[in-house]
């Protein structure tokens, strides 16, 4: 009987490491894969909404001073590197990256000369995020791009947004309609990323984000799928869900902004692979 309970002891214990290995196998392929953790653990407040309209939020630096539109550094198309910028919106823990690409105009952004815009830093392939995604200058081509064709004859005179995970592409010089199908691979991304929609108060030079532009696809991390799409007619709106609003400003600053509009302005911090702020170009 000793020896009976011996063997079944071995036996679970055979299957507790099997399903132990099969575990580890599958969060190994998950990782190789690329694929965001957001697919596979959604909050259970992913259909309760957290707020009903976009909040307005001024981009401040890590010590909450905020920032200007003249600090952001400038990408030319002689660059060989450039520093990564993130900021959170509409909530936090959804990232986006923050771009000034100098001696041109972007559709859709704004400063002086229409050259900053912010994109979503969530893959619209499968939700891979920064810095798995992000900014590769004219003069830095990723090693997993030039393994699929790109070289300095092909690569865009601005670089594009590259992701590390399967190769998605993003043109930002296109503002909106970022997605990049015209070079040696096609892109495995559906849809371009979502656009922040920035504002430049003329008054003190400060960056505010107020929505996400209307035409973009809605954020991967709250979207409202109601046969299960997630872009075209199918998506009815963004559902602000499954995360956790960002905080009221509460700087020593003042913000012009405060008396031009109604109600709460909340900050967003601007991290950077770089101290800020940047002189000159990159």
């Amino acid at each position: 009987m000793a020896e009976q309970n011996g063997e079944k002891d071995d036996q679970v214990d055979q299957k507790r490491r099997d399903l132990m290995k099969s575990i580890g196998l599958s969060m190994g392929a998950l990782a190789l894969g690329g694929v965001s953790a957001f697919n596979y653990l959604l909050p259970t407040t992913k259909d309760l909404p957290v707020m009903s309209n976009y909040p307005v939020a001024v981009l401040v630096d890590p010590e909450g001073n905020p920032i200007t539109s003249s600090q952001i550094p400038e990408a030319s198309p002689d660059s060989t590197v450039y520093p990564i910028i993130v900021f959170n919106y509409p909530l936090q823990d959804e990232p986006n990256i923050l771009l000034k690409l100098k001696g041109t105009s972007i559709p859709g952004g704004v400063g002086p000369e229409g050259n900053i815009i912010a994109l979503s830093g969530i893959c619209q392939h499968l939700g891979c995020t920064v810095p798995l995604l992000m900014y590769f200058p004219h003069g830095h081509i990723p090693f997993e791009a030039q393994l699929i064709g790109y070289n300095e004859n092909n690569w865009p005179e601005y670089g594009l947004l590259y992701c590390k995970c399967h190769g998605s592409q993003y043109d930002p010089l296109e503002g909106l309609h970022n997605l990049y199908n015209s070079g040696p691979a096609p892109s495995p991304a559906n849809h371009s990323l979502p656009m922040v929609s920035l504002y430049v108060d003329p008054d003190d030079d400060h960056m505010y984000a107020m929505g996400m532009n209307s035409e973009s696809a809605v954020i991967r991390t709250h979207l409202w799928e109601p046969n299960g799409e997630v872009h075209g007619p199918e998506v009815v709106k963004e559902n602000l869900s499954g995360g956790t609003v960002l905080p009221l400003y509460n700087g020593s600053t003042p913000l012009s902004m405060a008396s031009k509009i109604s109600g709460n302005i909340y900050e967003t911090i601007v991290v950077t692979s770089s101290n800020g702020p940047w002189p000159g170009t990159f």
